[in-house]
């Protein structure tokens, strides 16, 4: 007579030190394609990176070229208002009360 007992079987044992091992040949294939995916992703990414470089001098030759111009024109309109105040005093004065008062009125709300 056979019993229930004896049919079943019972797996092996195995060391878990052993089965978390890989084989060194799969470890190499995975990392040797991980390699060549960063190597791809760097050489597509290095045109991109020069043309970013080449806008962001070309945006900052731009705006110290504006704020060149900027300054020029402020020390211009300072000039011309200085002028204006030498020649007419007595207008620059009714202008600024002018100006005063008006300032006045609007913080006042």
């Amino acid at each position: 007579m056979s019993t229930a007992a004896s049919k079943v079987q019972t797996k092996p044992k195995t060391n878990s030190t052993t089965a978390s091992k890989t084989d060194p040949s799969t470890v190499q294939r995975v990392a040797t394609a991980v390699h060549d995916a960063v190597d791809g992703a760097a050489e597509k990414a290095e045109p991109m990176e020069q043309k970013l470089r080449e806008q962001a001098n070309k945006a900052g030759e731009t705006l110290e070229a504006r704020q060149a111009a900027a300054s020029d024109k402020m020390q211009q309109s300072l000039q011309d208002v200085e002028k204006f105040v030498k020649e007419r005093p007595v207008a620059a004065t009714g202008i600024a009360f002018a100006a005063g008062v008006l300032a006045a009125v609007i913080l006042r709300r």
